[in-house]
């Protein structure tokens, strides 16, 4: 099976075309809007008239919508579309990331398997198995 490269489509200049435009009218909404606010404007939208801006949270959607009248000028000014109305809507949040991996500490390579050894000296049981599957465990970690 093989791929087609994306520009042998023939909707694909007409979605490059709508991609650019809206790369543009996104530049003209951040250039219209405070400093303080671009770094929590997240996208937008055009349908019919109206144009959606999409921001991070709640307090920065309320800073944005007084700026309401002077991005809507700016777009009409600066592109061919004419907006009418201007809704800021806030986006979902993203999930929770952690932001490093936890470093864990495995024993050393001795200590595994004088555990094993230890396991190995008891009889047949729950301390046994248990103490053979940590070794086990903690040897796959060590890897």
């Amino acid at each position: 099976m093989s791929f087609k490269p994306a520009n042998s489509f023939s909707h694909s200049s007409a979605i490059q075309l709508q991609l650019i435009k809206h790369q543009r009218m996104l530049k003209i909404i951040l250039a219209a809007s405070p400093k303080q606010l671009r770094a929590h404007i997240k996208d937008c939208v055009i349908n019919d008239n109206n144009l959606m801006v999409y921001v991070s949270s709640a307090a920065w959607a309320s800073q944005l919508r007084f700026c309401s009248v002077q991005i809507q000028q700016a777009v009409n000014a600066e592109s061919n579309a004419r907006i009418k109305k201007i809704r800021v809507r806030v986006l979902r949040p993203e999930p929770f990331k952690m932001a490093e991996e936890i470093n864990k500490k495995i024993p050393s390579i001795e200590n595994i398997n004088l555990l094993r050894g230890n396991a190995d000296g008891l009889a047949e049981g729950k301390l046994k198995n248990a103490l053979l599957g940590l070794s086990r465990a903690l040897q796959k970690q060590s890897h």
